[in-house]
């Protein structure tokens, strides 16, 4: 699978629990080939509603992250999203 097709269907696994201006703002980005930006938007937006994450949705976000070696402390600490006993 594709990077493109990769964050597409991280962004359907998040839509029910993910703002939908949120989801709405990610695919947008996806879509215009933004990939970084929109990876970057969505953990902002995450960490800012402090939205519960499943450890499979960090596990994905993480190694897209890294894939694209982005390096910024809203994806370094998207894992403190992860609700305890997760």
């Amino acid at each position: 699978m594709d990077l493109e097709a990769r964050l597409l269907s991280l962004g359907q696994d998040l839509a029910l629990r993910t703002a939908a201006e949120t989801l709405d703002e990610y695919l947008d980005l996806v879509r215009a080939g933004e990939y970084g930006v929109a990876l970057e938007i969505l953990c902002d937006r995450l960490d800012d509603a402090q939205a519960p994450l499943l450890r499979s949705d960090v596990e994905v976000i993480q190694a897209l992250a890294r894939e694209m070696q982005l390096d910024r402390p809203s994806i370094a600490f998207i894992r403190d999203l992860i609700p305890e006993g997760e």
